[in-house]
């Protein structure tokens, strides 16, 4: 969960194994790749990853060039990351975080911690703490079925449908512009609609709150997620969203897309994200 000063997250899960088998997927360049990563490269030929050593991580759309700045084995390993992520727009947006995993092992079972910092104060910033958050819950709940079922899930975790926006859990004053107050459950702040994506041609623009996704109330970045992960698997069709703009009850209907410019699910092996950048440019019409 976040903390309350909002700069870092953590998130746990109890995987049935010992900790040096855990221990393997986030210490090798190779463990990585099998849960979580598209490509996996370190510049030396050894596979364990060593305090100095700069392993470069692609997920989908991101990159993230992650320096080993500490380790203790099979308790501890911490890294700065330097992140870049191709937006829906084609523009390319880096951040820097550090990420730290910390391994307990009792009667059998590795209790795993991922935890973040530096997350910054702006709305983008805010952004990327929940839907890192999310993603975290997301990834290792993932690990626990690759190593406990032998399963990779990756694609059916990840890529629910979306709707083309950048929204966050909507702060008390936002809340407060749309003429709602603390008695009533909140919602997302839709602080970007991209062009050309399902909100967009259903209405909706930057500044608008959503409350409700297809008969949920969606109070939280997370409810939000959990809303859309409910389509997963199901037919292509509009569902309902009710949002406020201007201060006015709205009711629009949305078809959410798997379009990889939106979920971030592209095969960068099979497409360089420089390649992905310029086809966005130009979906984007920018």
């Amino acid at each position: 969960m976040l903390t309350n000063n909002g700069a870092s997250s953590s998130n746990t899960v109890w995987i049935e194994a010992a900790a040096g088998e855990v221990w393997r997927y986030v210490a090798t360049v190779s463990g990585w790749k099998q849960f979580l990563a598209d490509i996996s490269s370190l510049s030396s030929p050894r596979d364990e990853i060593k305090v100095g050593d700069t392993v470069v991580l692609v997920i989908g759309e991101l990159t993230n060039k992650a320096s080993c700045v500490e380790k203790v084995e099979q308790e501890l390993i911490v890294f700065d990351e330097q992140y870049e992520v191709v937006m829906p727009d084609g523009s390319l947006w880096p951040y820097t975080l550090q990420t730290s995993f910390h391994f307990q092992e009792l009667d059998g079972m590795t209790k795993l911690t991922a935890a973040v910092d530096g997350y910054g104060p702006d709305e983008a910033m805010q952004w990327i703490r929940e839907c890192g958050e999310m993603g975290w819950r997301q990834s290792l709940f993932h690990l626990k079925t690759v190593i406990e079922l032998g399963m990779d899930l990756r694609n059916e975790i990840f890529n629910y449908p979306r709707l083309g926006v950048m929204n966050y859990t909507a702060a008390a004053e936002q809340l407060r512009k749309q003429g709602l107050d603390s008695r009533q459950p909140g919602g997302n702040h839709i602080a970007t609609v991209y062009s050309g994506g399902p909100a967009w041609k259903a209405g909706l623009r930057d500044g608008a709150l959503i409350v409700e996704l297809g008969g949920r109330a969606v109070p939280t970045y997370r409810d939000f997620v959990v809303a859309l992960g409910q389509l997963y698997g199901k037919p292509s069709v509009s569902v309902e969203v009710v949002y406020y703009r201007d201060g006015q009850r709205c009711i629009t209907y949305i078809e959410p897309t798997y379009d990889d410019q939106f979920t971030g699910m592209v095969d960068p092996e099979a497409e360089p994200l420089s390649e992905v950048a310029e086809r966005r440019k130009r979906q984007s019409g920018v």
